[in-house]
């Protein structure tokens, strides 16, 4: 089950970007995929239902607390997107006969963009454990410093994305429509929101590895007094 579950993370997390390039596919293979990450996501939901009903139950801590409120977001985010391209779409759902509207546009484009950064935010939560085994892997190793060096040019190919993508004129409705810049490559696009979700990503993780240091000290403290 816990494999079935990794896959289908994946595959939504596959599917998310790909769908992030809609100048790449033509409308109908856009709504199509669109279509499988929806169902994708409520196999994801039911598949996690336990968490739901845990929300309110034993402490919560920060990380806890930061955990649920992201995961409700995201929620949230992936509802108003599948919401929206229903209320958009001009192949799939087109025989509800939905009339387009502005409110559709800017609905699926503001929650698509959030969507994006809190999947990279809740994939940031999730990669302490490889994090972790990788870091001990290459410390002290001969690949040590080529590794830090991988990642630090990720975070800053990340940055330079984030703000050659315009991906804030999206989040905050900066902008009435989506612009694409056709004549790029399709492969440097992907490739850029990649770096953007790795970004989000690293920075989540060393955040919350600062937390849990500082945690584990103040127990220590505590412990030796």
């Amino acid at each position: 089950m816990k494999k079935f579950r990794f896959i289908i993370d994946i595959a939504m997390t596959i599917l998310f970007i790909i769908l992030m390039g809609y100048y790449v596919t033509d409308n109908k293979v856009h709504e199509i995929l669109g279509t499988i990450t929806f169902v994708l996501f409520i196999i994801h939901n039911v598949l996690n239902i336990k968490w739901y009903k845990s929300i309110f139950k034993g402490k919560h801590s920060f990380q806890r607390t930061f955990h649920i409120i992201i995961n409700l977001l995201l929620f949230v985010a992936m509802l108003g997107m599948m919401i929206s391209g229903i209320m958009i779409s001009a192949n799939v759902f087109d025989f509800l006969n939905i009339p387009t509207t502005m409110f559709g546009r800017k609905l699926h484009m503001i929650s698509t963009s959030w969507g994006f950064v809190l999947m990279a935010i809740h994939v940031g939560l999730h990669i302490t454990a490889l994090m972790n085994k990788l870091n001990a892997k290459m410390k002290n190793s001969t690949f040590e410093y080529v590794y830090y060096f991988v990642l630090l040019l990720l975070a800053g190919f990340g940055i330079y994305s984030f703000i050659n993508l315009r991906m804030w004129q999206d989040m905050f409705l900066l902008n009435d429509f989506k612009f694409f810049d056709y004549d790029q490559s399709p492969i440097l696009y992907y490739l850029k929101l990649l770096s953007v979700l790795i970004l989000i990503a690293l920075i989540i993780y060393i955040i919350f590895s600062v937390v849990r240091k500082v945690k584990n000290k103040k127990l220590k403290d505590e412990e030796e007094k």
